[in-house]
Parts: C-alpha cells; structure tokens; sequence
C-alpha cells in the first residue's frame, strides 16, 4: 500500500514535470485524500507547498483562485476566478447545465411574458396617450352613460382637471367612389378631445370650436389604417368630400399609424351639441375622460367629482336622481372591476410555475452537491473559509439563473406575440389592438430581478449545505453520504413536497376556470344557435324616414329571403341573442305605487312575428306576435318565463298588464299575449339577471339598427352570398354588417374566459411537467444512489416486487403530503378567482378530484421509469458498485 510519504513525492514529480493541470486518474486523487487525511487526523496544517500542489494537481480540477488568494489579490479578482471555475464546472456536466437552463428559461419566459401583458393593461394603457396614468374616465352610477350638460358642469366645476372631453361610439354609413357604401365604426368627439391626450394629425388638422357648432360644415378626421385600406394612403384624400350618412362631410385629417382612441374607431367626427343632444335626461353611450392636474391625487379627483354629483343631484332631482359620476382608470373603464384581480391571478399562477422550477433545481443541485462533496471537502480542508465556499455556489447558481434569464428573454418575446395574435383574432376583446405590448425597462428590471432571485433562492439551500459539510468523514468514505444522510434526504423530500403542492393549487385554479369558460360555452341559451344566420342592416334615415317604409323594408326582405333555397324562416330583432339590451322602468299594472327614482328597469327586445320560431324557443303560453300586432293595434307584449315567475308567481300572465317608462314619460299600458321560454340575453353568466320583455317591431319601428335572423336547413354560411345579393336587390346603396353565422358571433361575449382559461391551462400544463421532472429526478437519483443497497436486497432474497414497493414509497409518499397541502391550500386561493367563476364553487369537487388523479398518474409514471431501472439491477455488480 502507497505510504502518504510516497503519495507526496508523487505529487512533488508532477509538479516538476509542469504537468501542473493535468486532472489526476482515480488512484493518484486517491493518495491526495489519503495524504489529506493523515494530516487532518493529526491535526496538522498543511506546508505551504503541499498546499500549492494539491491546488493544482487536485483530481476534481480545483480553482487557482485560493492560490491567488494566498496572494493577497483583490475581492473582486477573486469573484472573476470564481466565474471562471463555474464556467469549467458547467462543461464538465454539460447535461445538468441544459437542464437547469431549460427549466429557469421557461419560468422565467412565461413570468416575464406575463409581466409584459400585465404591464401594458395596468400600467401602460393606451400606448399613444401621453402621461397616460394622469387619465381618468367618468361614466354614471347607472352604467356608461352621461348627458351632455352633465359634461359641462363637470368641465366647468371640477378644479382637479387640467380639461374634461367627451366621446360617443357611432356606426356610420360612408359611400363614395372608392367602394361600395360600408358601415364603419366612429367616434363622436369633443373639438379638445385629441389635444388632451397629447396627439395631433399627421396630415391636415385638428378639430377646432367652430367644427362642433350646430349648423358647421361635417369633417372627419382618418384613422389611418382605415385611410391605407380604403384611400390607398392618398395624400389628396385632405379636403376631399365624401358621404357619410348621407351628408356630404369633409376629410380635415390623417391620425398616426397605431392610434386608437377610445377604440379601434376608424374615423373621428365632432360631436354637435344638438338640441336633442342637449336635454340633460338623454343619456346616450357616452362617456368622459380627463387629465388630472400635476399635484393631485386620483383619489382627490374623484372625491370632488362625487361632491359635484350630488350637487347636481339636488339641483336637478328628476333627471340626476342616483347619477353619481363614477370615475376609474384605464383598466377599471374598459376590461372591469377585476381586472387587477384576473392579471394578478395569471401573475401568481406564472410564479408558482417559477418557485415549481426552483425546487426542481434545488434538488438537482443537492443531487450534484453528493458528487462534489469530496471536492468541496478538499477545499475546506485547505483553508477555504465557508463564506467562501457559499459565494463559490452561488455565483455558479447565478450563472445558471443569468443564461435562464437571457434565454427566457426570447420566450418571453415569443409568448407576447403569440398572445397578441391570439388576442386579436377575431371574437376577442378589442382593446389588445390599442395596447402597447413592447418590453419597456419595466420588462427588463423585472426580468433581472427575478433572473437573480431564482438563482439565490434554488442555489442558497444546496450551498448552505455544502458549506457544513464534515471534513474527516467525506474524505474517509469518498463523498458517500456526505450531502445523503438524513438531513439531505429530508430537505430534497421537502422540496418534492413543495413542488407537488404548488401543481395541485396551480392546476385547481385552472381547473375551475376552464370549467367556467365550459360553463358559459355549453350554457343553455334558450336557442338553437347551430343553423342560424344573422346580419345587421341600418336603414338610412333620408330614404326610410316613415315607419312604413321601413316595415315595408323587412316584409319585402322576409319574403325574397324565405324564398332562397334552403332557409327556413326570416325573423328581426333589436340584438342577438347574450348582447346586452336597452333597459326601460316599468310598472305592472294593481301594484302599489313606487317612487319613480326606485322604479325597477326591465331589459326590453323589439321582435318581428316568427322571431321564436326562427330561434327554435318554446311558446309556453298564448301566442308569437302577428301582423296585426301593429301601429293602430292593441298595445301588447311577451315576457319571458323568468319575468312571469318573479312577479306572477303561481300566476297565469296572459292578459296582465305593464307599462315602460321612456325616461319620466309613461307609455301605454301593454296587454301580455305571451309567455315564452327563457333567451339568454345580457349577461350569460348570470342568467338570474335576464328578466326580458319582447316588443312587437311593427309597433315601435324605430330609427336604428336592426338584426336579421335567418333559420336554414343546410350549413347557414353557404347562404351568405344569396342573402347578400336579396338585401343589395332591394338597396343597392345599402350597407350590410356580416353576414355571420350566430354561433360566431356569440363568441365575442366568451373571449376573456376563453382566454384566460386558455393561458391558465398552459400554466397548469407546464407546472405538472416540471412537477414530474423533479419527482422523476429524485428518484432516479435516489435509486442510483442506493444501487449497492437494492443489489443486497436482492442477493439476501427480496423479489422484484419488493424494490418496486420500496421505489414507490419513497417516490408516492412526498407526492401525498404534498397533495394534502395542496388541496388545502387550493380552497383559499381559490377564493380570489371566485368574482370570475360561473356557476363553479371555488372548492368544486370534480375539479379537485381530477387535479388529484392527474397528479397521481404523473408521480406514478415518474416513479415508474426509475424503478423500472432498479428492478433489473444485477446483484453482482450491484455488490461492486461504489
């Protein structure tokens, strides 16, 4: 046996040789730990060059920078030798390196792709408004709406704004030689509306006072997607005439390419200050925006704004009674009340995917700390302190966490675009057009702060760890049971415990919102979608002025597009079906007075004669509207089976009577000739909300935009170009809107859940793989680890069974108290979701029961594989196996 007198003079021959970085063979790193041990047993220091050899000729390629150290060079320089090892150190374990990045690059991705999403809805907001974050937007208590003198008092009362604007959606119908007469979405805007946010025309003007004075010459100012697609970008289109709802109107200007305010309008016109425009009760779709003064805060703003509302409240009882201003950001005014809740649930789930990612590389570095334990130990033993041992693994586990960062980079660029053309498809919310998606310095703070964080939080545990390990014992028993001894074992099943319970709360919060979404797709709407068609058409005022001709209009209509092969029947109606409908007070004729300011509302749909039978509703009792259901007729309407049940109860409704208010004004008394099936109106999701009334069209043919329904026997899309050619043969001048099939245009009012479910389920998806990964890690570890111990088993007689039992358990049992936990904690953070779930309890039993399953059946495969392995263990060579 090799003296360590003879180990050393070995040592001192390489050293004269200059083989001085040459990694050592097994025997050779074998007498270095010898010789180590003989001077720690007795307690001896080792000779300055024995010291400097073993630096430089250790058989696990130690660092130079503890050499230098003994130099007295800088901190700093030993920080860049520290980089340097963990470079070597990565290449030596080039499996372990792409492992580690892949699983930090998609965290870190997916969280940053998140934050970037959250950043423009909550932070950025419109991306060509200056100082956007001074905007504040101004609706009524009762909704949207607000009265054009209310505006004005507003503007003129309120000191917290540096100016107020006002702005009303329109469709309008532009006809000239350029193409065929379209409707088109405007804006309707006060002449400072552009100035306030800080923009300006890139071609021609700004709207001035004199455009919205009563009498003023129409102007329009271009979108400028709009000006590419219909005027090929002409610069001459400035000054030009064209027909918008057939007046003559000037183009005055171009908007900059991306400029969208306050939506994805494509044309802006100055709203005229009418004297219909003018009474305080007509509350139309406007609403108003202003820019808080430096120095004040949101919360003062709206204080005073509340103060003006009740002055106006007394001041004006009948037409101000309960329209308090109600005044919200950007994402409180145009995606909700929870829109703070809905991105940071999706912000927290990305998290948990990140802490899943964590553990996962905190067990992998435990796993690599069992293999480096007599390196570390070697190095301990010649001096290195443990703060030096800890920076040493750390800067490695920033390194690592600095390539996931730059990686996670780009897949973070790729979710966002991927999200922004998800996004904008169509039957998705159209704000994401206005919103600025790009990286700004807030993307990139973040990213690096979590990029660091990751790196302390997954390598601060497998360091502290190393930095304790016990000299003597490591080097007597080679690194065997260094970092594998209980403690190790408890924290590396800790981690797997932790990992399991963060995939159980991520996958129950996705599960009940997938089952949400489910819950508003499959919803009952009362109709049989599947082979409708529907279109909308706006008769012009100048050529339908009368309600005759216009009743004229659709009669003609029904009869030549009911004679199309393959059409069923023809029906109108005010909306489609789950849009929201105008609501009126009501009154129900017998019951006792209520104060005209505490009336209730009733939503109200005006129908033609087959509407239900087109639909394929159910008639319950009495009869559809008929032709003789107009002008000079009974006043008469059908309530729906949920407005007979909540004021008739137990009743029969035919023959009650109701009256509508428009505004303070009573209308006739109307006789109800029917009860009808309910039709999912308003709101899907919360259907007890939908108590619905229907109004026959031939007694109220209003000056509006109407719906055409048509029920066909074959595919409705197949029928779009006959109907088409039928509505231009009546009117050639005519603009259509579709047509669609019923089934798509439904889809508008389920794009946020279909979203959000969408992203919560990746998020979900990606937590249960990595989840897997870390469980299928450990074990395999383990079971290598424990190779010599399966090969005994099995020699002294245990079957095969046996080790999978013993696999299984060690595998299943982390997995079962990570689930408890989860599932615990899944009841409480479910909670937050609540406000967004339909008809799902945050504690939905299926959910949680399939989360559980799904969990199981991938532990069970991650176990699977390694026990496998362990089973066709040779107990031989098992015996052998250091």
């Amino acid at each position: 046996m090799t003296t360590p007198r003879q180990a050393w003079a070995r040592l001192v021959s390489f050293f004269r040789k200059k083989e001085l970085d040459r990694e050592f063979d097994e025997e050779l790193a074998a007498h270095i730990e010898l010789a180590t041990q003989d001077h720690i047993r007795q307690g001896k220091a080792l000779p300055e060059a024995r010291r400097l050899a073993l630096l430089k000729l250790g058989g696990v390629e130690l660092s130079k920078q503890v050499h230098r150290e003994t130099r007295g060079l800088p901190w700093l320089d030993g920080i860049v030798q520290d980089i340097r090892y963990a470079v070597r150190a990565m290449r030596r374990s080039p499996g372990f390196t792409l492992a580690a990045i892949a699983m930090l690059a998609l965290g870190i991705g997916v969280n940053a792709a998140v934050f970037t999403v959250t950043n423009a809805v909550l932070f950025k907001g419109f991306s060509y408004i200056d100082r956007h974050d001074r905007i504040l937007y101004m609706t009524s208590v009762e909704g949207c709406c607000v009265s054009y003198p209310d505006f004005e008092d507003w503007r003129a009362q309120a000191k917290s704004f540096e100016g107020m604007a006002i702005v009303h959606g329109v469709q309008i119908v532009l006809s000239d030689k350029n193409g065929f007469p379209e409707y088109y979405y405007a804006t309707e805007v006060s002449a400072d509306t552009f100035k306030l946010i800080g923009q300006r025309p890139i071609l021609g003007r700004d709207f001035a006072a004199p455009d919205e004075t009563p009498g003023a010459a129409p102007v329009a100012i271009l979108n400028y997607g709009f000006w590419e697609r219909r005027y090929g970008k002409d610069p001459t289109i400035i000054g030009r005439t064209v027909r918008m709802n057939g007046a003559l109107t000037t183009v005055i200007g171009v908007m900059a390419r991306g400029f969208y305010f306050p939506q994805n309008q494509d044309l802006w016109v100055p709203l005229v200050p009418t004297p219909n425009v003018l009474r305080r009760e007509a509350r139309d779709t406007w609403f108003v925006f202003g820019r808080v003064t430096d120095g004040i805060t949101m919360e003062s703003a709206r204080a005073e704004m509340e103060t003006i509302g009740r002055r106006l409240e007394r001041a004006y009882p009948l037409t101000n009674g309960g329209f308090l201003p109600v005044v919200r950001k950007f994402h409180e005014f145009y995606i909700g009340p929870h829109a703070a809740l809905i991105y940071g649930s999706m912000w927290g789930a990305v998290g948990f995917v990140l802490l899943i990612a964590c553990a996962n590389l905190a067990n992998l570095m435990l796993a690599r700390a069992m293999v480096r334990s007599r390196e570390i130990s070697l190095r301990i033993a010649l001096g290195a302190g443990r703060w030096r041992i800890i920076r040493q693994l750390l800067i490695e586990s920033l390194m690592l966490s600095g390539l996931g960062g730059f990686f996670g980079w780009w897949i973070a660029k790729w979710g966002t675009h991927t999200y922004q053309l998800a996004a904008k498809a169509p039957g998705y919310s159209w704000f994401d057009h206005v919103l600025d998606y790009t990286m700004d310095y807030r993307v990139f703070v973040y990213l690096v702060a979590i990029s660091i964080g990751t790196g302390i939080l997954f390598g601060l545990a497998p360091a502290t760890r190393l930095s304790k390990l016990d000299v003597n014992s490591t080097l007597k028993d080679g690194g065997r049971g260094a970092t594998g001894g209980g403690r190790g074992k408890h924290l590396s099943a800790l981690l797997v415990i932790a990992e399991m319970a963060l995939a159980v709360v991520l996958l129950a919060g996705a599960g009940v919102m997938i089952r949400s979404f489910l819950n508003v797709y499959t919803a009952d709407l009362g109709v049989q979608t599947e082979k409708i068609l529907t279109a909308g058409l706006n008769l012009p005022v100048a050529r339908y002025s009368h309600a005759d001709a216009r009743v004229s209009f659709y009669d003609l209509l029904q009869t030549r597009v009911e004679a199309i092969p393959g059409v069923e029947s023809m029906a109108i109606a005010s909306y489609i079906p789950t849009w929201n409908v105008q609501r009126f007070p009501f009154e129900l004729a017998g019951a006792p007075p209520v104060d005209e300011r505490r009336r209730p509302k009733i939503s109200v749909l005006i129908i033609s004669p087959a509407y239900f039978r087109t639909l394929g509703a159910a008639v319950l009792s009495g009869r559809e509207f008929n032709e003789g259901d107009g002008v000079l007729g009974l006043p008469v309407l059908i309530v729906n089976q949920r407005f007979a049940s909540r004021y008739w109860p137990g009743e029969n409704p035919l023959g009650k009577r109701v009256r509508l208010f428009e505004g303070n004004m009573p209308g006739p008394w109307r006789t109800v000739v029917g009860a009808v099936s309910n039709i999912a109106q308003n709101d899907v999701a919360r259907p007890e909300s939908n108590f619905l009334v229907y109004l026959p069209y031939r007694q109220m043919p209003y000056e509006g935009g109407i719906n055409v329904l048509v029920r066909a026997r074959v595919p409705p899309g197949t029928l779009g170009n006959a109907f088409r050619q039928e509505v231009h043969a009546l009117d050639s001048d005519l603009p259509m809107f579709g047509p669609f099939t019923l089934a798509d245009r439904l889809l508008v009012n389920y794009w946020d859940r279909r979203l959000y479910g969408a992203l919560f389920l990746i998020f979900a998806a990606i937590a249960l793989l990595l989840a897997s990964l870390g469980l299928y890690s450990v074990i395999a570890h383990s079971v290598s680890r424990r190779t010599q111990e399966i090969g005994i088993r099995m020699a002294i007689g245990a079957a095969a069974r046996d080790v999978l039992k013993l696999i299984f358990v060690q595998g299943l049992l982390p997995v079962g108290i990570g689930l408890t936990i989860g599932l615990g904690a899944s009841l409480a953070v479910n909670r937050v979701l609540e406000s967004e779930l339909v008809q799902v309890s945050p504690s939905d039993p299926i959910t949680l029961v399939v989360v559980s399953v799904v969990l199981i059946l991938a532990a069970l495969l991650g176990c699977l594989i390694p026990a496998r392995h362990a089973m066709r263990v040779d107990p031989v060579i098992a015996l052998r196996h250091d």
